[in-house]
C-alpha cells in the first residue's frame, strides 16, 4: 500500500487489438497509480487504517520569477524536497489544483494534497459558475484521481453566496461518484453535515 513513508506505485497498462471493417485497430495505454485508503475515523485521518496527522502548508500558486507554476517533474521534487526537509507531508493547494508533474513528484515521495476546484468565489446565485465549478471538479477527477497523493478535495476558498443551495449538493454528489478522497464544501467555511472533513480558520484565533 502507498503511504508517506512507503510510497508504493503500480503501473497498469492496457492494450486495445482488434478488427472491424476491414480495418484493423490498436491502442495502448499506461497509467500509474498508487493503492491505499485515506478516510475520515472520528475526529482523525486515517491512512490505510492507521491515524495521519497532515503537517502541511499553503501552495499559493506564487512563481515569480515566471508567473506561472512549473509543469516538469524535477521543479515539484525541489518543492516538495524543502517541504519534507521542514517536516512536512502535505500541501493545501489554495484556490487552484496544480499541474500533473506536481502530482507525480508527490506519489513518489508520499506526500498528501488538499486539491481545490480554481475558485474563490460565491455559490449558488450564477448558474454559470455553479456550472464550472461542477464541470471543473469532473475534469480534475478525471485527469488526477488515480494519484494516491490526491487525498482531499474542497470545492474552494472561503465561499460566499447561498451557500446551502449548492455546496451540500456539491458534496454528496462527489464523494458519491469518486469515494477515492474526502470532500468538504469549502476552505475556511462553512462546516456543513455533508462534509467529511472541516477546514476551520478557528484554531488560528
Amino acid at each position: 500500500l502507498w503511504d508517506e513513508f512507503s510510497p508504493a506505485l503500480y503501473t497498469m497498462t492496457v492494450s486495445l487489438n482488434a478488427t472491424g471493417g476491414g480495418r484493423k485497430l490498436a491502442d495502448q495505454k499506461s497509467v500509474t497509480f498508487g493503492m491505499r485508503e485515506f478516510k475520515a475515523n472520528g475526529t482523525q485521518f486515517a491512512l490505510n487504517g492507521r491515524p495521519v496527522f497532515l503537517r502541511g502548508t499553503l501552495e499559493c500558486c506564487i512563481f515569480p520569477l515566471t508567473g506561472y507554476p512549473p509543469t516538469d517533474l524535477e521543479s515539484w521534487t525541489r518543492v516538495l524536497k524543502v517541504a519534507r526537509a521542514h517536516g512536512l507531508n502535505h500541501l493545501r493547494f489554495h484556490s487552484w489544483c496544480p499541474p500533473e508533474a506536481a502530482f507525480a513528484a508527490a506519489d513518489r515521495m508520499g506526500f498528501m494534497y488538499q486539491i481545490e476546484c480554481a475558485v474563490w468565489t460565491s455559490v449558488g446565485v450564477n448558474e454559470s459558475t455553479d456550472a464550472f465549478i461542477q464541470a471543473e471538479t469532473g475534469r480534475i477527477l478525471r485527469a488526477y484521481g488515480n494519484h494516491p497523493s490526491f487525498c482531499l478535495l474542497s470545492q474552494g476558498n472561503e465561499p460566499g453566496g447561498n451557500q446551502a443551495k449548492f455546496l451540500p449538493g456539491w458534496v454528496n454528489r462527489w464523494k458519491t461518484a469518486d469515494p477515492r478522497r474526502l470532500y468538504t464544501a469549502g476552505s475556511g467555511w462553512p462546516s456543513i453535515p455533508e462534509n467529511q472533513y472541516h477546514v476551520t480558520p478557528a484554531p488560528r484565533i
